[in-house]
């Protein structure tokens, strides 16, 4: 079972392309990935000679990136020489080939005055798939993640996919909520005391706790952060404080205005990018990709163990429950289905299936003793014949 399949790595040879090169590469080691390798020749007015002598120059850069990837050992595909507008060939090649993530360096067609280039911030803004913004100087060895959650069904896909990650690079998840301030004119209207905001503050405290418990945070280091303010301004923030080395963040709906799509607290963290990050929308980054040719009972049962392993509780279940009606003896199984429930926090469920799976576990050594004891009985009866 692979957790991630298949990286789109888009470069354009600049000043970032090496990051996002490397970074493909450390999460292509980590999940067991495939790179599809893409670069996209502007749409311009050129004679036949120099397209030739473009795209001449162009296999030789790509060749250089296949040659580094396949030498730590990974699959690469060559995707081939697109030409057109970068963002939206990047977008339809990643849509073509079924992409898990998009992996693009955060200069690519930079402005001079922006600290995150055009092509990367339209492919953020416009794709439906994942995308993950290679920071240029950030370091490989991702140690803190940080994930912004407001509550939203956006964020409940972002902190899913933080916890995936977190877990795969044995990093510290960070879970911020920020609780916007009251100004003081609404703080007097509402008597004047710092009491509603603290108030306000332990009110949110209650929902994040609410809101984690449906995670399944095994193996996982992580922390959860409460801080009143603008919630950008305290994004960042924790970013520095953290020293942050990756944040997630979910994006809201589809719309031709980029700033409705992902909302303005997220364009203030693209302005500074702190740090590389992760947005989401419609899709994650981690999706099991499973051979369902399978069809023995001990391979469906070693899936669902290794759905277990990665977090992954309610995919076990059905994998479990697959065994079980193969074999409904099959003790493991039961025991699978219990530890599922109890990571899904149904803890009534868990106790029962504990109980059943002890149930067929008792039987099934009460007939192996009597099965050994008739065995014995019957050499004693054939000596004494």
């Amino acid at each position: 079972m692979k957790l991630l399949n298949k990286i789109l790595l888009a470069t354009d040879f600049g000043d970032s392309a090496g990051q996002a090169v490397k970074q493909s590469i450390r999460l292509a080691k980590l999940f067991n990935s495939e790179i599809l390798v893409l670069h996209v020749i502007p749409s311009m007015e050129m004679s036949k000679l120099n397209r030739e002598m473009i795209e001449k120059g162009v296999r030789t850069e790509l060749k250089n990136v296949f040659n580094e990837i396949r030498s730590q050992g990974i699959k690469v595909s060559d995707i081939g020489i697109q030409i057109g507008i970068p963002f939206i060939r990047i977008i339809q090649e990643a849509e073509k080939h079924n992409a898990n993530l998009i992996v693009i360096g955060d200069s690519n067609g930079r402005n001079a005055s922006d600290k995150l280039g055009v092509t990367s911030l339209k492919v953020l803004h416009k794709s439906a798939k994942p995308v993950w913004i290679s920071k240029s100087g950030a370091k490989m060895d991702i140690q803190n993640v940080l994930c912004p959650v407001d509550f939203s069904r956006p964020a409940e896909r972002a902190l899913k996919n933080a916890i995936h990650l977190s877990r795969k690079m044995k990093a510290k998840l960070h879970i911020l909520h920020a609780v916007p301030s009251m100004s003081d004119l609404y703080l007097k209207m509402l008597g004047g005391s710092e009491e509603k905001q603290s108030e306000k503050i332990l009110n949110h405290e209650k929902q994040l706790n609410r809101f984690i418990e449906k995670f399944d945070f095994h193996d996982v280091d992580f922390a959860k952060m409460i801080a009143p303010g603008n919630v950008y301004k305290v994004i960042l923030e924790a970013a520095k404080s953290l020293n942050a080395d990756l944040i997630v963040m979910g994006t809201s709906g589809e719309s031709d205005n980029p700033r409705i799509l992902t909302g303005s607290n997220t364009e203030h963290v693209l302005r500074e990018l702190p740090c590389s990050i992760v947005t989401l929308k419609s899709e994650n980054v981690i999706e099991p990709f499973i051979d369902y040719q399978i069809s023995d009972l001990q391979s469906h049962y070693n899936l669902a163990m290794d759905f277990l392993k990665n977090g992954m509780p309610q995919e076990a279940m059905e994998q479990f429950r697959y065994c079980v009606e193969k074999d409904t003896l099959f003790a493991p199984a039961w025991e699978g289905i219990a530890e599922s429930y109890e990571r899904l926090g149904y803890h009534e469920s868990a106790e029962e299936h504990w109980l059943r799976a002890k149930s067929i576990r008792d039987r099934l050594w009460q007939k192996k003793v009597e099965a050994e004891i008739k065995a014995r009985h019957e050499l004693i009866n054939s000596k004494n014949s």
